[in-house]
Order: C-alpha cells, then structure tokens, then sequence
C-alpha cells in the first residue's frame, strides 16, 4: 500500500478540501476563440456507487446505520507542459438509518486513473466522516480531488479515463449486486 500511495504522490493524486467545493472546477474556461481542452472521462463505478452500511449481521431497515450515494461527478482540466491538471468534484449524500448511534457516517471511497484500455495508472484511497448535526438525517457531501495525469507524448484527454466509486466489502458489493 505504501508503495501505491508513493507513486500517487509522485503522480499529484491528493485530496484538498472536505464539504467545499471550490471555483477550481472553472479552470478549464477557456477564451471564447479557443475550444476547451479535451478532458478525461469521469466514470462512477456502477456497482460502487452506493453504500448501505448495517449494524450487526441483520439485513433489515431497522439494522441500516446509514446509506450513502454518490450522487454525481464533474471533471475540468487544463494542459500544463506534459501533464493534465484537473480538478474532480464528487457529490455525496449520506441518509441516517433507524441503527445509527455515531450520528456519522465513516466511509471510503477512491479514484483511479486509467488510460482508455483502462490500464490503472494510480488509485488513491480517501477516509471521509459526515456527521448528521443538530436532527439532520440527510447530509449533501462535496469533495474535491485533484489528479494530475502525466501526458504521454502524442495523448491527450480523451485517451484516459477518471474512475470514482465507494470502497466496499465483498458483502456490501453482493448487497448492491443483489439490490438494484
């Protein structure tokens, strides 16, 4: 794992700001004469874009701690040099369930860049908490990432792809799988 995250940071891949999502997704404005440059394609990991987290072994509603969603990405960039610089906001919505006791939901989720065979480059993981305040039961989360992808000679944008998703476990996978 160490060694993943070293080549992350060698690569730029960092998370800046938790709740916030800053005028940085304005970056790729370009001047009215010139197009906007080609940016990679976001892709939220169907099977992993939701989290429904239990108490205990029980699967029933009055078990759910809480429920999370990603509820969108958008992706904007900007060619420096030999790399693209890009700002990834991610949306999140978090639901309190009956079995919470934490007034929190504690999750992870990651993005991965790939080129458009979808050959991983990096991947990084990010530990997020979301507290429900005062009688909040739904929290609107927005994240921001911002992966510098090295430009290999002769690509651009379109030649690779940002993938988004929630860390799961292989029975929270299932439960997703088996609940659509």
């Amino acid at each position: 794992m160490h060694v993943i995250a070293a080549a992350l940071r060698r690569m730029g891949l960092f998370r800046t700001s938790v709740l916030t999502l800053a005028p940085l997704l304005l970056v790729a404005c370009a001047s009215q004469d010139e197009a906007p440059p080609v940016c990679p394609e976001a892709i939220v990991i169907k099977d992993a874009e939701r989290l429904v987290k239990f108490e205990g072994p029980g699967r029933d509603l009055t078990d759910v701690r809480f429920e999370l969603d990603i509820d969108g990405v958008q992706l904007a960039c900007e060619y420096d040099d030999d790399q693209i610089e890009s700002a990834l906001g991610i949306r999140l919505i978090a639901a309190r369930g009956p079995a919470d006791t934490d007034r929190a939901a504690s999750f992870s989720y990651f993005v991965a860049v790939a080129t458009s065979n979808r050959e991983i480059l990096a991947r990084e993981e990010f530990d997020l908490t979301v507290p429900f305040e005062g009688n909040r039961t739904r929290v609107i989360a927005l994240e921001e990432v911002f992966p510098n992808i090295p430009l290999r000679p002769g690509r651009d944008g379109a030649d690779y792809l940002v993938y988004i998703g929630l860390q799961l476990t292989a029975d929270e996978l299932q439960y997703n799988r088996e609940n659509r």
